[in-house]
């Protein structure tokens, strides 16, 4: 089944329009915690504070995965 990855952070949003073919939706799921995560990371360290990726089938969404970073700086 083709899947697709919207990111969306707060800078910008993108939409999948190509989308990655995946043998079920927990391999889809998988993915998307390495997208997310790896994605988090460069937002996070240009001061963002969340990314968001939302899994969609062509039906439409399936789910969504969002990572926040929580920061509070002394002094």
């Amino acid at each position: 089944m083709r899947y697709y990855f919207d990111i969306r952070d707060d800078f910008l949003a993108v939409s999948d329009g190509e989308g990655a073919e995946y043998a079920s939706v927990e391999a889809a799921r998988k993915e998307a915690i390495v997208t997310v995560t790896s994605i988090a990371r460069d937002v996070f360290t240009s001061r963002g504070s969340q990314v968001t990726v939302t899994v969609r089938s062509e039906d439409g969404p399936l789910f969504e995965m969002t990572v926040t970073l929580g920061r509070k700086e002394f002094g």
